[in-house]
């Protein structure tokens, strides 16, 4: 009996990385290649690149747009709890490259042409580990019109910035945001645990006792007021997003309109993330705060913290607020060698 009873509760060992690369890359070269056969898709060549990685390179049958070849190599991967761990779109519209991750490793990359001019194999023949990657998304623009604020629509770099609605620089944010190169999220209001005194007057703010027509209606107006936002990402809301039924209706009504979310993990009990996957809609997870401590050495101590987990994990968000010390130490970063070889992107180019 007491054999019996430690053999059901004593956890069995994590499987090694080799036994995972193995089921990886066995997934990689069959079972996905015969799936995208067995979807119209004609194989055009594979191989390997410098570094060993498989590579697989198949041609987009004529009735399906790239997004569409797109969602079916998802939800392919989906099925064997494999992620996209990045994509690169190919110049003039003529497909795209996904590097395909299996429990935290690379196991290839898949590149999807679409066109009568697919001869230049040059342009997937790439190493299969990418470049590591760092989205930088600043909240809270809206409520003014300041130094600051210019600072940040002006900064020579790739930078997301969130948008609250329903204040007084919101649509201006917004439109010169984009008009100056920056991709633009809605920092939508949730409800907290511990609601602050300013908390009831955001005109746009979600609360945990909403019906589903009224959360669209909030999401529908603030981005009809934010067009130019691509995503979403909440404002506080470590209440809301800890409840699956109102994080469903949110990402329902973000599946409909199109848009990405990003769980700024408020709560360490947040289930929107997971929502969010489950109901097919692209989304990341925030990994480091940058400014909870607004003085500049814990800033860039955040900031490295962000770059070590982009180096270590392929990819990170960092979430930052419209501060002039956290616009001081982004300046001093971009302009010093401590990024090297990761690449600045947009949020939209690494949630999956």
């Amino acid at each position: 009996m007491l054999s019996a009873v430690l053999v059901y509760f004593v956890p069995r060992s994590a499987p090694s990385k080799s036994l995972i690369l193995y089921e990886g890359r066995t997934f990689f070269s069959t079972t996905l290649r015969r799936a995208l056969i067995g979807k119209g898709f004609r194989e055009i060549k594979g191989g390997f690149d410098d570094s060993h990685q498989p590579i697989l390179s198949f041609e987009i049958p004529t009735q399906l747009s790239e997004e569409q070849a797109l969602t079916i190599l998802r939800q392919i991967v989906r099925r064997k709890a494999c992620t996209l761990h990045s994509i690169e779109r190919l110049p003039q519209t003529t497909g795209f490259t996904a590097i395909i991750d299996y429990c935290g490793q690379v196991i290839g990359s898949i590149t999807l042409l679409k066109g009568s001019e697919l001869s230049d194999y040059r342009l997937w023949r790439k190493a299969a580990k990418p470049q590591p990657q760092l989205a930088i998304i600043i909240d809270d623009f809206g409520f003014s019109n300041n130094e600051v604020i210019r600072g940040f629509i002006h900064l020579d770099a790739k930078l997301s910035m969130s948008v609250i609605p329903g204040h007084n620089y919101s649509s201006w944010s917004a439109a010169e945001g984009k008009r100056n190169g920056k991709e633009i999220l809605i920092h939508m209001p949730m409800e907290p645990e511990r609601s602050e005194g300013n908390t009831r007057q955001e005109p746009y703010l979600i609360h945990q006792h909403m019906q589903s027509s009224e959360i669209e209606q909030k999401i529908a107006a603030a981005f009809q007021e934010l067009p130019q936002a691509s995503g979403l990402n909440n404002h506080m809301g470590s209440l809301v997003t800890t409840d699956p039924d109102i994080m469903k209706m949110v990402i329902n009504s973000l599946k409909r309109k199109g848009l990405y979310f990003v769980d700024s993990l408020t709560s360490p009990r947040s289930v929107a993330y997971e929502v969010a996957k489950s109901q097919g809609v692209r989304a990341g997870i925030r990994s480091v705060f940058l400014d909870n401590v607004q003085d500049k050495s814990e800033i860039e101590a955040q900031f490295e913290k962000a770059l070590e987990v982009a180096r270590r994990r392929g990819k990170a968000i960092a979430i930052g607020h419209a501060h002039p010390e956290t616009l001081e130490v982004l300046k001093q970063l971009i302009k010093s060698s401590k990024i090297a070889g990761v690449d600045l992107c947009f949020a939209s180019e690494i949630v999956l």
